[in-house]
């Protein structure tokens, strides 16, 4: 029976004959065949053979054979022997067609394994067991970027301490993903192998291990590890795991590295522990050679016989390399050769990974688009963190997880105080990576594009800057309020828009200077509260289309005061008054006084249109001077109590409809009096009357006198009609003139214009 078989339609059907086979494996590493065939063909077709699978068997010498199983990846040619030709093919496992395929993905709240089985997923021809012993944690965001789906796999395979080999049968292999450090013994009679440097002639006939030799390394013997929680910003996050029997005295051997992906201190002291044990394999491998078919990768044997005691143990095997030589179907002889270089360690040593796979670096920035739920506008979480979709994702849009939550760079950020700006649904950011890690991303910034243009219109406005929000609930442009800074030379200025309201507070004082004009305007109410109020102002200009006033208690001292009102509504409880000079100017004037109490040094006062309802009005003047051009009035009822009137009238027209007067004691001086009365009743109780000189005229006069005293010195009165009943008049008038159309007056409720 010859050493090496072949099982293929296409070399079946080419008669090939297999003259040599190599094989390359080790743990965490694919496995790499080759293959040298003969057959009488000069032109093989390749294309035929790409991707097919070829058995090949072993021959044992006491086992029957040993099964591989490998696709072809590759053919070339390798001469010609004789009258026949040679091809070499390149032969792997499955595993090697995820080399071909590179790809970027996101991966959320998966273990290790959950994403391994994913990309598995992807090919049917996958054949893989799960021989796990350990739990793995759940990773909240991992990505695969631009990596063959091999790399990927490799490299978080590595970063557990996860291992794995092939296991071959007829018609398959297997790959076997394992933790394990008990590793399983070898087959088929090879648990135990004899150590025999014998002769070549020997070898060929007997099997056992022929070479084992030792190598050391010094390798740290301390892993320390460090790493940050931005949750728990506070907490130590520092491991340290250390082996002190493999150490160097004086001789600090200590590997540090920060950011190592963990988040809580049990985390980081397994990865601690894992990072020693790679170190620390790879510091104690043997290196062998035996012509024993049976030794295999991920499998253990029993050393015996070696001269050095040691030596006589367990070793795991951790990589096997065989070369499968036979002699032509031509040849005289029956030559075959088989050799196997092997790496093993002590089996009282950890085997782990090295970690080989570099995992991709980002160096720069990426572009990524702001992603929520459906009709969202701001998509956030309690620490202001956002959603994205990166442009190079290709399985996700705009997703509500698209990412993991990814803070983002803020201009102030203090323990519940700084700047707050979040990136709303569809606008573009740019995002890095903290330590460079793809799995920590960081959003830096939010750049325009042509779905969000800038708030102004540029290049046009390039004298603006400043801020311009958006309202929510799909506002429009319009819907904004802002904050603009208008450049323009000796036109600069400062705009502030509050879309709806706007509210402004202050804990202490508030100073404002204007350089020159100050204008308002509220289109419905003003409203100001004030403990104290204390104005002080050179010149105030007041136009007032209608004012409405509600006062408890007012206190005022003005100097000068100017005042235009078109329409004034008051409304005063109490109200006190203190003015040096008042001049006012009003329009129309509408007054409704509950109580008045006011004290005036001097007030002149210019009325087009007074109209004045009084309920009662009491009143009380120690000394009055007035001067009356010309006035018209209307009363109703009046009730007049005044302790001492002085009175200077130039020119009076009254017009008095019923007229009812009780006056206590009443001393009236009258330069010169000329009245005309259309009819007066009056009842006087007691009248004392001193007059310097009255000229009276009177139509009809009615009168009915209890008790008068009267003092005139001049005296001109013309009355149309008089009605006057007065109880008690004491008069005293030094000059009088008066001249009356109309006068009706009535107590109770008074109206003047």
């Amino acid at each position: 029976m010859p050493l090496i078989e072949i099982d293929n339609p296409v070399l079946a059907e080419l008669n090939a004959f297999p003259l040599s086979f190599t094989t390359q494996e080790g743990l965490s590493s694919n496995s790499q065949y080759s293959l040298e065939f003969e057959c009488e063909q000069a032109d093989v077709d390749y294309e035929s053979l790409l991707g097919e699978g070829i058995r090949i068997q072993i021959e044992r010498p006491d086992f029957g054979s040993r099964p591989f199983y490998a696709y072809v990846i590759g053919a070339s040619d390798a001469g010609q022997h004789q009258d026949k030709f040679v091809y070499k093919l390149e032969l792997s496992t499955w595993l090697w067609f995820l080399m071909q395929n590179r790809n970027s993905r996101i991966f959320q709240d998966l273990n290790v394994l959950d994403i391994i089985e994913q990309i598995f997923s992807r090919y049917g021809f996958a054949d893989y067991r799960l021989d796990i012993q350990g739990t793995y944690p759940t990773r909240e965001y991992c990505v695969q970027f631009s990596e063959t789906d091999f790399a990927f796999i490799s490299r978080l395979l590595e970063d557990e301490g996860i291992w794995y080999y092939f296991d071959h049968a007829e018609d398959k292999h297997t790959l076997v993903i394992t933790d394990r450090q008990d590793f399983d013994d070898l087959d088929f009679g090879y648990a135990v192998l004899p150590f025999m440097p014998d002769s070549e002639e020997n070898r060929a006939i007997r099997e056992g291990i022929q070479r084992i030799q030792r190598s050391r390394k010094v390798r740290p013997n301390e892993i320390v590890l460090r790493d940050f929680d931005f949750q728990n910003p506070r907490k130590n996050l520092q491991t340290k795991v250390e082996e002190s029997r493999l150490g160097l005295q004086n001789t600090p051997l200590e590997w540090y590295d920060y950011a190592a992906g963990y988040v809580d201190t049990e985390r980081g002291e397994n990865l601690a522990r894992l990072r020693l044990e790679e170190m620390q394999s790879d510091g104690h491998l043997l290196f062998g050679e035996s012509n024993a078919v049976g030794l295999m990768a991920g499998k253990d044997f029993s050393l015996i016989l070696h001269p050095d005691a040691n030596r006589n143990r367990r070793f795991k095997l951790t990589r096997c390399d065989y070369v499968f030589v036979q002699d032509g179907p031509d040849s005289s002889s029956d030559g075959r050769n088989v050799t196997c270089r092997f790496n093993a360690l002590n089996d009282d040593v950890a085997f782990r990974p090295l970690r080989e796979t570099p995992k991709p670096q980002m160096p720069g920035i990426q572009s990524a688009t702001v992603v929520g739920a459906p009709n969202s506008e701001v998509h956030t979480d309690k620490f202001a963190r956002i959603r994205v979709h990166f442009h190079w994702d290709r399985y996700k849009t705009t997703e509500e997880d698209s990412s993991c939550w990814i803070r983002v760079v803020q201009a102030w950020a203090g323990k519940g105080w700084g700047v707050i700006a979040m990136p709303r649904v569809g606008q573009e950011v740019l995002v890095t990576y903290v330590d460079g890690d793809l799995d920590r991303p960081m959003v830096t910034g939010i750049v325009y594009n042509g779905d969000n243009p800038p708030p102004y219109q540029l290049p046009e406005y390039i004298n603006y800057s400043g801020m311009v929000s958006r309202s929510l609930r799909f506002g429009k442009p319009q819907h904004a309020s802002q904050l603009t800074f208008d450049d323009n030379r000796n036109n600069e200025r400062v705009m502030l828009h509050a879309e709806r309201d706007l509210q402004t507070t202050v804990e202490r004082n508030q100073a404002t200077e204007v350089g020159m004009d100050k204008f308002d305007i509220i289109r419905r109410t003003f409203t100001d509260w004030f403990t104290n109020h204390v104005s002080y102002k050179d010149y105030v200009f007041s136009i007032t289309g209608f004012s409405a006033s509600i006062t408890g208690v007012s206190a005022s001292l003005t100097g000068v005061s100017l005042s235009a009102t078109g329409v004034s509504t008051s409304f005063t409880g109490v109200s006190t008054s203190f003015t040096g000079v008042s001049t006012s100017f009003t329009g129309v004037s509408t007054s409704f006084t509950g109580l008045s109490t006011s004290f005036t040094g001097q007030s002149t006062s210019c009325t087009g249109v007074s109209n004045s309802m009084t309920g009662e009005s009491n009143s009380f003047t120690s000394i009055s001077n007035s001067m009356t051009g010309e006035s018209n009035s209307y009363t109703t009822v009046s009730t007049s109590q005044t302790g001492s009137s002085t009175s200077f009238t130039g020119v009076s027209v009254s017009t008095t409809g019923s007229s009812t007067s009780t006056t206590g004691c009443s001393i009236s001086t009258t330069g010169s009096s000329t009245s005309t009365t259309g009819s007066s009743i009056s009842t006087t109780g007691s009248s004392v009357s001193t007059t310097g000189s009255s000229v009276g005229t009177t139509g009809s006069s009615v009168s009915s006198t209890g008790s008068s005293v009267s003092n005139t010195g001049s005296s001109v009165s013309n009355t149309g009609s008089s009605t006057s009943t007065t109880g008690v008049s004491i008069s005293y008038t030094g000059a009088s003139l008066s001249e009356t159309g109309v006068d009706l007056k009535k107590v109770g409720m008074q109206s003047k214009n």
